[in-house]
């Protein structure tokens, strides 16, 4: 089975603002083919539509020269929601959300996007599609307050179970009932000891992250304001269940907290990948 590769989000800001080499970017890019299949997460593109959403008109074309270096890629392929992820790859059920579907983020929104002339006509739906006779414009847009809250929801739920954990001095779960919370909330896959055990395999790398984190937290080392990107980092290290799937990342500091994850050789420095590739 081919492998596939995917790169953390401030790989790709990092080459579009120039921060990174453009050159090491396209060298790289040319020498996955036969090796790997480019991939890009959910959680990347959506993270890259919030700057979008929250950025001022001003900075519309550099934030969407990011989403386009993104998917621009030759056969690159858009991975679905982290769960929706699981869902299909571990446990080979349907997705169960097609709104956010890799065929609709590729048919849809991507065009929708390039189209757009100003953050403001992609808001508000006013980004011409197709003109038809009679003067007749097909308009389009993206709603994204929806997708802000999306991401801002997932933070703040995130930092607020950490602190209940820290007040109550909770220990952290076992890895089977984390594969029960996912399974639950985010996979919608009934908990049999089965799915548990698959569960709790396929999310070893998120486990291991997790514990680190909740560790740091009730040592009281955590401050939940400075920290929130973990819960992005969280849902990309949700994409290794898929066993072929490799993960890069310039964020040292995510690398260390998986020391005892048994899936940490798919987690590469962007430099390590770089030189090995």
């Amino acid at each position: 089975m081919a492998k596939s590769v995917f790169f953390d989000t401030q790989i790709i800001t990092g080459v579009s603002d120039g921060t990174l080499p453009a050159t090491v970017w396209a060298t790289i890019i040319g020498k996955l083919s036969g090796t790997y299949e480019y991939c890009a997460s959910f959680t990347t593109f959506v993270e890259l539509i919030n700057a979008l959403a929250e950025g001022d008109e001003a900075r519309f074309d550099q934030n969407r020269k990011r989403l386009m270096l993104l998917t621009s890629p030759s056969g690159c392929r858009l991975l679905p929601m982290p769960g929706q992820f699981i869902r299909n790859k571990v446990f080979g059920l349907p997705t169960c959300r097609p709104e956010y579907s890799p065929e609709r983020l590729q048919q849809s929104w991507i065009p929708i996007i390039k189209a757009a002339r100003t953050k403001a006509d992609l808001s508000s739906g006013d980004v011409v599609m197709a003109s038809l006779p009679r003067g007749i414009d097909l308009t389009f847009g993206i709603d994204l307050p929806v997708l802000r809250r999306y991401m801002n929801d997932g933070k703040a739920l995130w930092c607020e179970e950490l602190r209940l954990a820290k007040e109550g001095e909770k220990a952290m779960p076992p890895a089977d009932l984390h594969a029960k919370f996912i399974l639950r909330y985010d996979v919608f896959a009934s908990e049999t000891e089965q799915n548990i055990k698959l569960c709790e395999r396929a999310l070893d790398a998120a486990y291991c992250h997790l514990a680190r984190i909740h560790l740091d937290c009730t040592r009281g080392e955590y401050r939940f304001e400075r920290n929130d990107q973990d819960w992005i980092d969280n849902q990309q290290l949700m994409y290794l269940a898929d066993p072929e799937l490799t993960f890069v990342t310039s964020d040292k500091r995510l690398i260390a907290k998986l020391g005892k994850s048994v899936d940490r050789n798919r987690v590469l420095e962007f430099t390590e990948f770089a030189r090995a590739i």
